[in-house]
C-alpha cells in the first residue's frame, strides 16, 4: 500500500512539473486580429457570428473572432495537443457519451448528435452550439445491434421532436433504413426504404412535405461511380428528380433550413474570384436557378468555408497568405448583409477556419 501511495506522489509532482513546464491552456483578450467591416448589419447581429480561426503552429491557438469586433485567443500548450480539442467544444457530459466506443456521432448545422443502440433501446443524445442545449432521451424500440465496424448511423433531418436517422450496414448485403425518432413520445418507427442493388449507396438529404430526398450512386465492379441521381419518395411511389441530374455527380445539393427547397453552394469561375455563388432548387416549380453576389475582394476557393444558418449564407474565404474576407449574404434577397476582413496583424500564414456559430 505504501509503494502506491509513493507512485501517486512521485506521479502528482510530475504532473505538476510537466504542467509548469509547458503552461496551462488561457483564454486572453487577442490582439493579433482586428476585424475591418466594409458593409454592417445591425450590432447585435453582428455579436451573434463566432468565427473560430487556428494557426498552423506546433502549439496551436485558437481565436474566437466576433464580428462586432470582439477577439479572444486560447493558447493550447503540450498536454492539451494530446488530448481531442472536440471535448473543449462541449459539456463534460456530452463529450463522454461521444467518446463511447459504441457511440455514433454526426452534425448537422449547429447541432452534434451521439446515437447508441442497443438490444432494445436507442440512447440520443444531442447538444446544439447556438443555444448551449443539450437534449438526452432513451427510447425503447428492439433494435439489431449494428457492428461499429460495418455500420453507420447519422441524423440528416430533424423537424421539431422529430429526428430522421440513416442506418447504413455494410454486409454481404448492403442496406439503407430510415428511423424515425419521435423524442416527444419516446418512441422508434422504421419507415420503408427501397431495397438497394448491389454496388450501390443511399444518402439521405431532407424531409418536407413532397417526402424523402436521398441521393444514390451506382458503382462499377472496381468501385468507380458510374452513375448517381437524385430521388424523390413519397411514401406512395418514387420518382427521380431529372432536373437536378447534372448536378447529382457532385452531390451538393442539401436541404435549406426549412427544407422546402434544396441549396447547394461552392461553385466558383476561378481559383481567384469576386463572385460567390449557390444554386437551389424548389420542389413546388421543379426548377433550379443560380444566383450570385459579387464580394469586394478576389479570394481563394482552397480552403474557404460556407455554411448556412438562419436563412443566411456565411462565406469565410482567404483574400491573401494570412487575411479572410467574411461574407453574410441574405438569400432571399441574393444581397450581402455584411462584409469586412479578418486582419492578421503579424501577417502569419497557415491560418485555417475551424468553425462558425451563429448564436439565436
Amino acid at each position: 500500500m505504501r509503494r502506491y501511495k509513493e507512485m501517486i506522489i512521485v506521479g502528482g509532482i510530475a504532473g505538476v512539473t510537466l504542467l509548469s513546464y509547458f503552461g496551462y491552456a488561457v483564454s486572453i483578450k487577442g490582439s493579433d486580429y482586428e476585424v475591418e467591416s466594409i458593409r454592417k448589419e445591425n450590432a447585435e447581429a453582428l455579436k451573434k457570428v463566432n468565427i473560430k480561426i487556428e494557426n498552423g503552429d506546433i502549439k496551436p491557438t485558437q481565436y474566437n473572432i466576433q464580428l462586432d469586433g470582439q477577439i479572444h485567443s486560447e493558447s493550447q500548450n503540450y498536454i492539451t495537443g494530446l488530448f481531442n480539442s472536440y471535448a473543449a467544444d462541449f459539456p463534460a457530459d456530452f463529450y463522454r457519451f461521444l467518446s463511447k466506443e459504441d457511440v455514433f456521432t454526426s452534425e448537422m448545422g449547429s447541432r452534434t448528435y451521439g446515437i447508441e443502440v442497443k438490444a432494445s433501446q436507442l440512447n440520443y443524445h444531442s447538444y446544439d452550439k447556438s443555444t448551449q442545449k443539450q437534449f438526452k432521451k432513451t427510447l425503447s424500440h428492439r433494435l439489431t445491434v449494428p457492428d461499429r465496424e460495418m455500420a453507420d448511423i447519422r441524423v440528416f433531418h430533424q423537424d421539431g421532436m422529430n429526428v430522421y436517422v440513416q442506418r447504413d450496414d455494410h454486409g454481404a448485403k448492403e442496406k439503407s433504413t430510415v428511423l424515425l425518432l419521435n423524442l416527444a413520445k419516446g418512441k422508434v418507427e422504421t419507415l420503408q426504404s427501397k431495397q438497394l442493388k448491389t454496388n450501390q449507396e443511399r444518402h439521405y438529404v431532407a424531409v418536407n412535405d413532397y417526402g424523402i430526398v436521398y441521393r444514390e450512386i451506382a458503382y462499377d465492379a472496381e468501385g468507380v461511380e458510374k452513375d448517381s441521381a437524385y430521388y424523390l419518395d413519397n411514401g406512395k411511389g418514387i420518382k427521380r428528380i431529372k432536373a437536378l441530374d447534372t448536378y447529382a455527380s457532385e452531390g451538393n445539393f442539401n436541404a435549406d433550413e426549412n427544407s422546402q427547397s434544396l441549396i447547394a453552394y461552392g461553385t466558383f469561375d476561378s481559383e481567384k474570384s469576386k463572385s460567390i455563388k449557390w444554386s437551389t432548387y424548389d420542389f413546388k416549380t421543379n426548377q433550379v436557378k443560380q444566383h450570385k453576389v459579387e464580394g469586394q475582394h478576389a479570394y481563394r476557393f482552397n480552403g474557404s468555408y460556407t455554411m448556412i444558418a438562419q436563412g443566411k449564407l456565411y462565406h469565410i474565404a482567404n483574400i491573401n497568405d494570412s487575411d479572410f474576407q467574411v461574407t453574410v449574404v441574405d438569400t432571399k434577397n441574393e444581397s450581402i448583409s455584411y462584409q469586412g476582413i479578418i486582419k492578421d496583424k503579424n501577417a502569419k500564414k497557415n491560418r485555417l477556419v475551424q468553425d462558425v456559430t451563429v448564436s439565436e
